[in-house]
């Protein structure tokens, strides 16, 4: 295993691979709980290799220059079967460090789900892994990748377990009964570290219900932290639908939640309700719309997508109470895998064949989980979260484009004394109300089957409503990618990025230019 040099790398202490084997413990049980010789397995071992230049490692106003090297070995596991979902990606990512910054940095990388049918018809297993670095604030430096020294990120370790029995008393109703136990720690001792349990019942009405169609659910969370008060969100939901023709449905909600936090405001509790309509004019068409009353007053959700022969197009928003633990432990709501299935779903409709290529895209161009999305501020607070999001794509024969903004608005329900020593800041209000916009851009060029090119650019800007501080991030990349041979795969990409604050005298303003070769060899 790597050891960290003390002299310039202190922050930066290696975490040895068990900090990952409790977490995916629980996926491999899902496996072996199945018939492991019914289901296809396949193991792709891999290596990254790389070769970077920077002229500002730390992303701090006063530069300093590094050559970073790169040693990252992989392995890909995947399992398919009539009963059994598995897949798990893990990087062990090493990286040198030259001149003043001389040492080397360990980070590991795992994403793993797994879905088990353990009784056919009759009960569930699920379970999610998932091992990454973060950024803590979204009023510093947001580093674009691993790479870069920045002292604003934290490792995030979060699992999942969650067994359920789920009946199909056809055509009367569908019945579902889940717990769920789940875990979010990060490397940042200032942060507590959390574990949930959840409980949920869902009913819904079968296909003999026509015009009226109902559903009821009822959720209780509890998150337990370390020495200090647990906190629950409990909700009763019953839903109803009047479909007035085969395309159009008025739809309506109501219920009753409760939750514990010591808010800021209003008591978090109370009736609740929505009112809204579903329009699917064709089955690639689909809008939908609520409007309703919450605790915390008016709520609104909207959905808007349409998949076209060369084209996806997606506009969503919703508003939630949530934590960071929550958003780490959820998937991305504009998630770039499913976005991209869609857009190639008529040209290639084998399921496996078009996940295989979606996934190979996203390695090689370097794209995020999410299309757009907003930086997941490490705090310990609840919090409103009011999410816009839209994104298109465009699929041609030799180019690929992608295109997102965002708007999301978070303003906190509950306090903490603790966010001050966590973010290092003298003034609580700074994460108040932060209202975070973005726009990104991908064009992706297929020269020849073996030869591609990417540019890609994004701009992002920060604002503390409160403070009145703002932060403008831009960042441009562009890169050339060519497989040499069957199984080894070279790029090389340059970067730059500028960041600018409305802070006195330029604290947090920085520029880093960058120049990176990769070479990528599967197994």
């Amino acid at each position: 295993m790597a050891i960290t040099t003390a002299k310039a790398m202190g922050r930066w202490q290696i975490r040895p691979l068990a900090l990952g084997v409790t977490s995916v413990i629980s996926l491999l049980a899902v496996a072996h709980a199945n018939s492991v010789s019914a289901a296809e397995w396949k193991v792709i071992p891999s290596i990254n290799v790389s070769e970077s230049y920077t002229d500002n490692v730390k992303l701090t106003p006063v530069a300093e220059s590094s050559y970073i090297t790169q040693v990252a070995p992989g392995l890909s596991l995947t399992a398919t079967g009539a009963q059994l979902r598995f897949r798990a990606d893990y990087v062990m990512q090493n990286l040198y460090y030259s001149g003043n910054n001389n040492g080397i940095k360990t980070s590991h990388l795992l994403n793993a789900n797994a879905n088990s049918e353990l009784i056919k018809d009759l009960f569930f297993l699920d379970g999610i892994a998932n091992i990454s670095q973060q950024s803590v604030n979204p009023f510093t430096d947001q580093a674009t990748s691993n790479l870069n020294l920045s002292a604003n990120r934290t490792e995030v370790r979060t699992y999942s377990v969650s067994p359920y029995l789920r009946k199909n008393f056809s055509p009367e109703f569908t019945a579902e009964l889940r717990y769920s136990r789940d875990s979010v720690k990060t490397s940042s001792q200032k942060v507590f570290d959390s574990t949930g349990d959840k409980i949920l019942l869902d009913l819904k009405s079968g296909s003999s219900y026509k015009t009226i169609s109902w559903g009821f659910q009822f959720a209780d969370q509890k998150i337990h932290y370390p020495n200090q008060a647990d906190i629950e969100f409990q909700t009763s939901t019953v839903n109803t639908s009047f479909a007035l023709s085969s395309l159009f449905s008025l739809t309506a909600t109501t219920g009753y939640e409760n939750n514990t936090y010591v808010a800021l405001g209003e008591k978090p509790s109370g009736i609740f309700w929505t009112t809204g309509f579903s329009w699917t004019p064709t089955e690639r068409t689909r809008f939908a719309f609520s409007a309703g009353k919450r605790f915390y007053g008016s709520t609104y959700s909207a959905t808007i997508s349409e998949r076209a022969r060369a084209s996806v197009w997606s506009l969503g928003y919703n508003e939630d109470i949530t934590t960071t633990r929550g958003q780490y432990l959820i998937p991305a709501t504009n998630d770039t895998s499913a976005f991209l299935n869609q857009l190639w779903k008529a040209s290639i409709p084998d399921n496996s064949t078009r996940q295989q290529l979606v996934d190979n895209f996203i390695r090689d161009t370097n794209l995020p989980s999410a299309l757009a999305q907003p930086f997941n501020t490490v705090t310990n607070r609840v919090f409103l979260q009011k999410n816009l999001q839209a994104s298109v794509a465009f699929t041609g024969a030799q180019n690929t484009v992608l295109l997102s903004a965002l708007n999301v608005k978070r303003e906190a329900q509950s306090a903490s004394q603790a966010d001050i020593l966590l973010l290092g800041i003298s003034n609580p209000a700074l994460l108040e109300k932060v209202r975070q916009t973005g726009v990104n851009a991908l064009w992706n060029r297929q020269w020849s089957p073996r030869t591609s090119a990417n540019l890609s650019t994004g701009y992002t800007q920060t604002v503390s409503a409160n403070t009145g501080i703002k932060d403008n991030t831009k960042t441009a990349r562009a890169s050339v990618s060519r497989q040499l041979q069957t199984k080894l795969r070279a790029t090389v990409e340059v970067r730059r990025v500028e960041k600018q604050s409305n802070l006195a005298n330029g604290a947090g303003n920085f520029n880093e230019n960058a120049v990176t070769l990769f070479l990528l060899l599967g197994f």
